[in-house]
């Protein structure tokens, strides 16, 4: 989990969050609710993500980044399933823009399906959804 000392990191990691207080915002509420998850090698942050059930009750991972850096190498395949292993809930929703086909290839790679999408939240950029049920858990 990721901890407030590593807020540092995660801007390093996620340019966006140094651009827009709005995501800033999300990523600091998101650490300390401990919904914040980051890869660490030799004590850098490599990427991160956030799983929370705010879906309409429905565990939803809203922000998947990898550093630019630290692309192409499995990462994000390795951040999923973590967030994957951590979901109580039997189904698991992410989504992405239209235009990020990497992240519509990877979703699908991962076992995501498509599960619809939102309209109007980005000017001619609709919001894909996808969706992965996931195994039962014993107790």
């Amino acid at each position: 989990m990721a901890v407030a000392t590593d807020l540092p990191a995660l801007r390093f990691v996620d340019p966006l969050m140094r651009a827009d207080p709005e995501r800033e915002h999300l990523i600091r509420c998101s650490v300390e609710r401990g919904e914040c998850s980051v890869a660490v090698d030799d004590d850098d942050v490599q990427g991160f993500f956030i799983l929370n059930y705010a879906l309409f009750g429905h565990a939803f991972v809203p922000l998947l980044v990898v550093a630019a850096g630290d692309r192409r190498r499995g990462l994000a395949t390795a951040l999923l399933a973590e967030a994957e292993r951590q979901c109580v809930r039997p189904k698991l929703f992410i989504s992405c823009n239209r235009s990020n086909l990497p992240a519509q290839y990877l979703f699908e790679r991962c076992g995501f399906v498509p599960s619809g999408q939102i309209e109007n939240l980005d000017e001619d950029d609709d919001e894909l959804v996808f969706c992965k049920a996931l195994p039962a858990r014993v107790s």
